[in-house]
């Protein structure tokens, strides 16, 4: 299937459980810091995706474009920008779990470890260090990427309903007894679409982790609303899904 003219989302088809058929969503989010060869190398500053991290190599440019001699200021603006790019990302330095430091001098090793024992002294992510003969600037002495795990995201997930017809107004009773139930184990209905002849819903809903989507569907409450839907005639399909942009 296509969205906006783009390639859909890569699925794989589950075996249904009972009467319930889900779609489970994982997301993919871009981190982009301006920089001029993003576009046209075709890279993101940061690319998360789940509790994964991955910071490209990031080189000592000021916002202005210049860049200091001194290799530590160096590799402080370097950190600085792997700092902003986690934060947009949803992490802190300090989930940071590996880094990756080239320098075009050996003899710089010692003030670059410095900033990084500053930075990650208490942290210790794994960590290394190489000589290269250059970077893309001569002006740059070192270049650093970095790799973080930070909490999960929340877990999306997304029902697809068709609804035989006089179906609508019972599912929407229905519907809003549900609600308290996902609401009590950190679950909540993020969007709701409808198609225009009203036959087809797609819910996109969320919970804080798996383990309160586990706890939800063991609910005793959540099995008796569940006998609602017997005279509806609902066919609901899951699927596993990942998401393509």
């Amino acid at each position: 299937m296509g969205w906006g003219g783009r390639p859909g989302p890569t699925v794989r088809h589950r075996a249904n459980r009972g009467t319930g058929t889900l779609v489970i969503v994982a997301a993919r989010q871009r981190i982009s810091s301006g920089s001029p060869f993003e576009p046209t190398i075709g890279f993101s500053r940061a690319v998360r995706v789940g509790d994964r991290v991955l910071v490209s190599g990031t080189a000592p440019v000021l916002p202005d474009g210049s860049c200091p001699d001194d290799v530590a200021l160096q590799a402080r603006r370097c950190f600085a920008i792997i700092e902003v790019a986690l934060t947009e990302a949803g992490g802190t330095l300090h989930d940071v779990v590996r880094t990756r430091m080239l320098l075009t001098d050996p003899t710089d090793g010692a003030a670059v470890g410095a900033v990084h024992g500053e930075i990650f002294g208490d942290t210790r992510p794994a960590a290394t260090m190489v000589a290269v003969s250059a970077l893309l600037d001569p002006r740059w002495k070192v270049e650093i990427e970095a790799e973080a795990v930070v909490s999960p995201e929340r877990l999306t997930l997304a029902l697809i309903v068709d609804l035989e017809p006089g179906a609508v107004e019972p599912f929407d009773a229905y519907e809003r007894r549900v609600l308290p139930l996902l609401a009590r184990h950190g679950g909540r209905l993020d969007r709701r679409l409808r198609t225009a002849d009203g036959r087809t819903e797609i819910h996109l809903l969320s919970f804080a982790d798996r383990a309160g989507y586990d706890t939800y569907l063991a609910d005793p409450d959540r099995a008796a609303a569940g006998r609602l839907l017997d005279d509806l005639d609902l066919r609901r399909r899951l699927l596993d899904v990942t998401d393509a942009t």
